[in-house]
């Protein structure tokens, strides 16, 4: 609960609420005279005026010009989401469509990523950002090396999250049918069912048994590949997706060519988005980051609604739109939800089969 809560008397909650909305929707400051119009308060358009007046004093609203009306602050989103706000809702119509358009373009955990992004963005109108986890206990269920042309090799893992990586493989000689057949059976019986910490701490020259001279070279190669794919699995800035830049366009609040700016190198900063939804993501529920309340100066002019996704009981991302302050937080929220719901039925799914 808001440290200020105890200040908003009934009324006060009522404006506070109706000013959210209005400005959600017109994107423009609200004055009493609308509120008097839209609302049925009881009370007259003055004594509305005095009761913003006094919510701009206790930092809930804001006047960002001195003839205008009032816009909320980030301390009155804040309290709207934690203390005002309706239950999430999400129409049924657009729930069904969601979850069907998953099921049916997903079948591997990259696609299900982006796609549950696409349709985020879809429900919201606001770019959606999902960040995978891969830990180092994530198991290798699949391995193996094909020939695909005559030098070139495919290296193909398949992880317990249901993900499949395919990685070339040079290893600088040509080789035998033979023997890349004996080096996919060694990696098999070596990796299939290790650990990507097992991986990563694996011996750099181990051969496992005496093989050819070329059989040795290709295997000391492919577990070079296959340590490197480890190393990159275990961060790097295809461990976010984002969708929808061009939401962030057509936001009234960022017209301003230096605040755009800003936020779009911001976006481009995947590190940083990487480490901002793992840090501040907690727990089973949605969680809504306001403006300020960002650690990053560059969106504090966004606002984050977020939701970590799983495969079975354990957490393996993050989900979820950004968007300016003035965002229809009920809609985000419930899109989140449902979403973050559905990719982790699904990647469970994937996991299993």
């Amino acid at each position: 609960m808001s440290a200020h809560s105890e200040s908003l008397d009934n009324r006060k909650r009522k404006i506070l609420k109706a000013v959210v909305h209005e400005h959600v929707e017109t994107a423009e400051p609200v004055a009493s005279e609308s509120l008097v119009q839209h609302y049925d308060f009881g009370v007259r358009s003055a004594t509305i005026r005095n009761e913003m007046a006094e919510m701009a004093d206790m930092g809930y609203l804001r006047q960002p010009h001195t003839s205008s009306g009032r816009v909320p602050s980030d301390l009155g989103y804040r309290f709207y989401v934690d203390q005002l706000m309706d239950a999430p809702h999400l129409p049924m119509s657009d729930a069904v469509k969601a979850k069907e358009s998953l099921a049916s373009a997903a079948v591997e955990f990259d696609r299900a990523i982006s796609q549950t992004c696409r349709i985020l963005t879809g429900l919201t109108r606001y770019t959606s950002i999902a960040t995978q986890i891969v830990g180092k206990e994530t198991i290798i269920r699949h391995i193996s090396l094909s020939r695909i042309t005559g030098r070139k090799l495919l290296l193909v893992v398949v992880l317990s999250d249901g993900r499949v990586e395919h990685r070339i493989v040079d290893p600088g000689i040509s080789v035998q049918d033979r023997d890349v057949i004996q080096v996919s059976n060694l990696l098999s019986s070596h990796f299939c069912t290790a650990s990507i910490g097992a991986v990563l701490s694996a011996d750099d020259i181990d051969i496992p048994q005496p093989v050819s001279q070329s059989a040795g070279t290709i295997y000391s190669r492919a577990k070079y590949v296959l340590k490197n794919l480890a190393e990159s699995l275990s961060f790097s800035d295809t461990s976010v997706h984002i969708e929808g830049t061009n939401y962030i366009l057509s936001q009234p609040e960022f017209q301003d060519v230096l605040r755009l700016t800003s936020i779009l190198s911001a976006l481009e900063e995947r590190t940083r988005l990487y480490q901002l939804l793992s840090r501040l993501v907690l727990g089973p529920d949605v969680t809504v980051i306001v403006g300020a309340e960002n650690p990053y100066n560059e969106m504090q002019d966004t606002s984050f609604v977020a939701a970590s996704y799983k495969i079975g009981d354990k957490v393996v991302g993050t989900i979820g739109v950004i968007g300016p302050t003035r965002m229809n937080y009920r809609r985000a929220v419930a899109a989140v939800e449902v979403m973050a719901r559905n990719l982790s039925n699904l990647l469970t799914d994937l996991s299993l089969s």
